[in-house]
């Protein structure tokens, strides 16, 4: 076991990468569709390329992600919430790499787990906005959990690449739908720029 430990290590590659984030969500409120809204983002982290057969290879990243978004509810005396929250995103993905001549053209793909440790809500009534700490739990506010799928496309060479993400959330952040009847689920574009350290 430590042989073959030793041996998988030697081949990893380790990369720090970090980039922007177009982030919004779709958002319902009795299953009617809301009117949403963009913010600007970044985020920065680490990947890790393991040979696993061929052209595949296991591709995990963890990073940290600004993420956020904007939407005008149906009812309620708030006319419009501005949220922005900071996520830990742990991604254990598989890439393909298609290689054109020293480079490689390469697809990954796999779920998503983000926990939720800050964020901040914006609401404004009658004209007025006003700011707050956002609540997370594992059962009312907002959730600590969301859940998703991550993909990208990017362009590799021997020690720099670039790509550019989609990430679906498909849980919704929300713990509190029973009452307001809200589904909100997280949307990020991203573009990265990422130099090998190993």
């Amino acid at each position: 076991m430590l042989i073959a430990f030793n041996l998988i290590f030697a081949q990893t590659k380790i990369a720090v990468k970090a980039g922007y984030n177009y982030t919004t969500a779709r958002a319902y409120q009795d299953d009617q569709k809301l009117t949403t809204g963009s913010k600007n983002g970044y985020g920065i982290g680490f990947l890790f390329k393991v040979p696993f057969e061929g052209v595949l290879h296991f591709s995990p990243s963890i990073s940290y992600n600004r993420k956020g978004y904007q939407y005008t509810p149906k009812t309620g005396l708030i006319t419009r919430y501005d949220n922005s929250i900071h996520y830990i995103d742990i991604m254990p993905a598989l890439s393909v790499d298609f290689p054109i001549g020293a480079n490689f053209f390469v697809i990954s793909a796999g779920p998503n787990f983000s926990g939720a440790f800050s964020g901040t809500e914006k609401t404004t009534t009658a004209g007025v906005t006003t700011s707050s700490k956002m609540k997370f739990s594992l059962s009312n506010s907002y959730s600590y959990i969301d859940l998703g799928m991550n993909s990208s496309i990017g362009i590799h060479m021997k020690t720099f690449f670039i790509e550019t993400g989609f990430q679906l959330g498909l849980a919704n952040i929300n713990n509190d739908a029973e009452k307001d009847h809200r589904d909100i689920r997280n949307r990020m574009f991203s573009v990265q720029l990422g130099y090998y350290i190993k």
